[in-house]
């Protein structure tokens, strides 16, 4: 059986004000083809189908039109939740879907699914889970971490160790290297939310999503899908691949390349140089761009530049007044936030939402009464 591997689709992002909707219907298109040209009968895609929580209703459609287009082929198809997406919108019309052989990982209750995609192959769905999620129903075991939650998850996975086990997730999880990470992704600090890829080992292949850049992490059984497109400029460089798994007697791996309407460049120096037929008469001048120019001024750059560059995504100064000025800034942020500030960041960064009045005075109540009350006050 030859499985597709998708995970971080996005749909709906914009990427510095840019719609990326016609770039993602481009990649969906080039999914069903390959299905189409390989043969392909399952789909696993590893969370973050959404970029919001609440899509649009553009989003949504796409989403839709590319299940349809997968339920034409007959392609069994398994999603998860992400960090990015509701868990619980995303399972509404879960149990009637399966009957169209589409399988949506429910609310976390404690338990995983387990779908069956034939007499030999079972695909495990894990949702993006965080520690308090799977404490809440494990309270008698110490989880304080994510690898804790996760560990712990796993461990209650009862394997039929006769067959193929694959385990679908969406956490951030790390080889025997720091693994790639764009802009366009949460980060935690300290790297709390970090789970060791040997936490897996039980299963024959590992289908994660979260990271935007392809990559294995500690093996080839556990693997990032990556993003269908480049969502932030960070990721530029990154060459963006459909994961394609060939399951007859043990486990083979395709690597087929995605195409982009228009590519993302970055180009670095002088106004002149960019302004200059000789440039750009060889180039896509319609492609995401962003500038980093080094003069020291210029006026109405980016009307200037706009006039050949339609799409610049960023146009930014690197020069002598940007380097000061952001080494000013620097200081100032680092000098001006207090504890609790730097708290509350982190807890919107971590659950995409910002303190309650509840929790808000909990916190300042705990810095306070572990620092002399001289931290912060409401």
């Amino acid at each position: 059986m030859k499985i597709l591997h998708l995970a971080d689709l996005h749909i709906g992002k914009k990427v510095n004000d840019f719609c990326m909707l016609e770039e993602q219907k481009n990649v969906l298109v080039q999914a069903i083809d390959l299905i189409k040209k390989e043969k392909i009968k399952s789909v696993l895609i590893a969370g973050d189908i959404f970029d919001k929580p609440i899509p649009t209703i553009a989003a949504l459609e796409l989403f839709d039109n590319f299940l349809k287009e997968l339920n034409k082929l007959k392609t069994k198809v398994l999603i998860i939740s992400g960090n990015h997406d509701n868990m619980d919108r995303l399972s509404y019309l879960s149990n009637l879907l399966e009957q169209s052989n589409i399988f949506i990982s429910k609310s976390y209750n404690g338990n995983i699914q387990k779908v069956e995609l034939d007499s030999k192959i079972n695909v495990y769905l894990m949702p993006y889970l965080y520690p308090a999620l799977v404490k809440k129903y494990y309270p008698n075991d110490e989880i304080r971490t994510y690898s804790d939650a996760i560990k712990k998850v796993v461990d209650e996975i009862k394997l039929d160790k006769n067959k193929f086990n694959i385990l679908l997730a969406h956490q951030f999880v790390i080889g025997n290297t720091t693994p790639t990470q764009s802009q366009s992704e949460q980060k935690s600090v300290g790297g709390i939310d970090e789970i060791s890829y040997e936490i897996f080992d039980k299963f024959d292949y590992t289908a994660l999503g979260h990271l935007h850049c392809p990559q294995r992490c500690g093996s080839e059984k556990v693997q990032y899908a990556g993003s269908i497109l480049k969502y932030s400029l960070s990721e530029i460089n990154q060459k963006k691949k459909f994961i394609v798994l060939n399951i007859e007697d043990g486990l083979k791996i395709e690597y087929f390349k995605i195409n982009f309407l228009l590519e993302m460049k970055q180009y670095e120096g002088y106004i002149d140089k960019f302004l200059n037929e000789d440039f750009y008469k060889n180039i896509n001048t319609n492609n995401y761009i962003h500038f980093i120019l080094k003069d020291e001024y210029v006026l109405d750059a980016k009307k200037k530049l706009s006039l050949i560059y339609p799409n610049i995504m960023l146009l930014e100064f690197d020069n002598s007044f940007t380097k000061n000025l952001n080494a000013d800034y620097k200081n100032k942020i680092t000098k001006e936030k207090n504890l609790y500030e730097h708290f509350s960041d982190f807890y919107q960064m971590q659950f995409g939402e910002n303190l309650d009045s509840e929790k808000e005075k909990l916190v300042i109540d705990v810095i306070n009464s572990n620092l002399g009350g001289e931290t912060c006050a409401l």
